[in-house]
């Protein structure tokens, strides 16, 4: 503060609104200011400081204004959030300055607001069906006979038997009574395995950003078709969410997927296998990895010679480090030897028995899921 005739600020208040407190990749915020005071101010200059993951997308976070106290002042700007986080808004800091110019007065005020940020969910239709259902209503066809939608076989009509299943047509062609029997449709276990040791790129469009969307937008498709998700972070650390369904899943699958991150550590963790307890024993798990590091390809190995039902989708770290880097020919040539050494490491992932799709991010997640569909049996067993 600089010298001056007054020795105290001035008086006023400040009100930040925001559009929202919870908002999606891409998703843009509006902030409102409102200056008031009960003195004439003729110039004040007011700076919102704004977290270094969202950007000014329209108007200025930093503005003159000329306050009356008959009236209230305010203005308004957008911020863009690409990324996934969270980040408090409301640190504002301000300046004042007499009519003379020579009185100069600074402070600041923090009210800060919490703001959410989370993966955008990409629709996704081809789902991968799992191999084994569990006993519980679903949209997955077992070969179980009994109530259902999709047809079975057909055999003659015993007493006890609906008279809503009979098959007429059948009936009239053997001139005795015949019933369709239908397949019973159960829920299955579906658990997301982010890998977490490793990481390249930079947000929002990192290997671990692309897993952390595809994950949600998995979980948010199984949870749409009655089926049990849960949720294991593989990295520096070992966390896990139980399989269960319905909206409060939903919105502990997505918190879990906030603040996914890689963490160092000059530990080394021995993550080569599992625990039992993490996933259930018939679960379908997808695993989402850039196949960067050793230790998740082995624990993948070890699911697989457990009984696991496992799937591998493996985002290519190519794509995503090319964009960090200048583009010069040096940088266009050690990008095509590290996507010759990735496929090599495909095929010999592939040669160990797991069923791996392989997703560029250039791709839609949809049409990556869709051979996997077409590949894998229409009636999931029941054990």
């Amino acid at each position: 503060m600089s010298g001056g005739s007054r020795h105290q600020p001035p008086r006023l208040s400040l009100t930040q609104e925001l559009s929202a407190a919870r908002l999606s990749e891409g998703d843009r915020l509006l902030v409102t200011v409102t200056v008031a005071s009960d003195e004439p101010l003729p110039i004040v200059e007011v700076l919102v400081a704004v977290p270094a993951m969202v950007q000014v997308n329209d108007g200025s976070n930093r503005v003159v204004l000329d306050v009356d106290p008959a009236k209230d002042a305010d203005w308004s700007f957008v911020l863009l959030c690409p990324a996934r986080g969270r980040f408090d808004l409301g640190t504002v800091y301000l300046r004042f300055w007499d009519r003379s110019g020579l009185a100069v007065y600074e402070t600041l005020q923090a009210k800060p607001k919490p703001v959410s940020v989370y993966p955008y969910v990409e629709p996704v239709r081809n789902l991968p069906r799992p191999a084994r259902t569990q006993f519980s209503f679903g949209n997955n066809v077992s070969p179980r006979l009994g109530e259902g939608i999709e047809p079975g076989d057909i055999r003659p009509f015993i007493p006890g038997d609906r008279t809503r299943h009979i098959n007429w047509r059948a009936s009239l062609r053997n001139q005795q009574l015949y019933v369709t029997r239908f397949h019973e449709e159960r829920n299955a276990d579906v658990v997301l395995l982010l890998d977490t040791l490793s990481d390249t790129g930079a947000a929002p469009l990192s290997t671990l950003d692309l897993t952390v969307r595809a994950a949600a937008a998995l979980a948010n498709a199984y949870l749409a078709r009655k089926d049990r998700v849960g949720f294991v972070e593989f990295g520096g650390f070992l966390r896990w969410i139980n399989p269960e369904s319905g909206r409060r899943q939903a919105e502990a699958l997505v918190e879990s997927l906030l603040p996914a991150a890689t963490h160092f550590s000059y530990v080394v963790p021995q993550l080569d296998r599992l625990p039992v307890r993490v996933l259930p024993r018939q679960a379908l798990v997808i695993a989402l990895t850039p196949l960067l590091d050793q230790r998740f390809i082995n624990a993948m190995n070890d699911l697989v010679a457990r009984g696991f039902d496992v799937i591998l989708l493996a985002v290519s770290p190519i794509e995503p480090t090319r964009r960090v880097l200048r583009g010069s020919l040096l940088d266009d040539m050690a990008c095509q030897l590290w996507a010759m050494e990735w496929q090599v490491k495909l095929g010999e992932v592939r040669r160990c028995g797991l069923t791996i799709a392989e997703w560029h991010p250039e791709v839609p997640l949809d049409a990556v899921l869709a051979p996997l569909v077409r590949s894998r049996p229409l009636f999931a067993a029941r054990r």
